[in-house]
């Protein structure tokens, strides 16, 4: 399996720009069978240090436009063959949810609400936490969903032999750079998975920095390709499955794990 990390800069809070910006770019993508686009691929992440009334007007506004993002992802995903996911904004009555969409080159779409959303930029003062994983197979490959913040709670992305690569897309500073390094590591080591994580780059309005460092990393936490630090670039990472499965078997930690349940969930989404 190949694997576009598209690792970009935002045109924050402008939708439009935001679209056009990656329509251009996925016209000329290579051929893989995933593209990964980051965490609020069309707005940033616009909550962080805004006043209320600023953040909850880019929130509707980006909320609006959800059906239409959806189906210009599943164009995408259409015309290049490939599974195509990336998270926006979705409204359902009252709340609100930072939504991955999983869009199918066949037009099927799933989708994964944020589990954990991030106090520390409000963003659980203005979003509803999501209640369900989500795994699903894709040409051989099971995969699990999750959103930026996910990727400080192991628990969360606990692998009890429900997926072989987790995705984690990202709007993570740069200040915080080394910890979403190691943790994509880590959940790679003790799930034995290849994870890959895609991140923006450039500089948000509050002044936040981004560095990028989108990756792929295998089962035994090595680095199997990277994008260039700070800048904009779409690289193609291929994933060996069948060595996977040689680690898993010659190393079954697995066999060892803890069982338990996490409380206060809506159970499991397997497609």
């Amino acid at each position: 399996m190949k694997i576009a990390l598209v690792q970009s800069s935002l045109v924050w809070g402008d939708i439009e720009k935001n679209l056009a910006l990656f329509d251009r770019k996925l016209a000329g993508i290579g051929a893989c069978d995933v593209i990964l686009l980051p965490e609020m691929f069309t707005s940033g992440s616009m909550l962080v240090k805004q006043d209320k009334r600023v953040a909850d007007a880019e929130k509707n506004k980006t909320a609006a436009c959800y059906e239409r993002v959806r189906r210009l992802m599943s164009e995408w995903a259409e015309k290049r063959d490939a599974l195509v996911m990336g998270s926006t904004v979705y409204n359902e009555g009252e709340s609100y949810y930072n939504r991955m969409i999983v869009a199918f080159p066949d037009g099927k779409n799933l989708y994964y609400d944020k589990r954990h959303c991030f106090r520390m930029g409000g963003e659980n003062e203005h979003f509803t936490a999501g209640r369900r994983h989500l795994f699903f197979d894709f040409r051989g490959v099971r995969i699990a969903t999750f959103i930026c913040y996910d990727l400080r709670f192991p628990v969360w992305s606990r692998n009890t032999d429900n997926y072989d690569l987790a995705v984690y897309v990202a709007n993570w500073p740069a200040s915080r750079r080394k910890v979403w390094q190691l943790l994509l590591q880590a959940r790679a080591i003790e799930n034995q998975a290849f994870v890959a994580g895609v991140n923006c780059v450039g500089t948000d309005t509050a002044g936040l920095t981004y560095a990028g460092d989108s990756a792929v990393i295998d089962a035994k936490g090595n680095v199997v390709g990277a994008c260039r630090e700070y800048k904009e670039e779409i690289k193609i990472i291929g994933i060996d499955m069948e060595e996977l499965r040689r680690f898993r078997n010659k190393f079954a930690v697995s066999e060892d794990r803890d069982v338990f349940e996490i409380k206060g969930i809506d159970g499991l989404e397997v497609e």
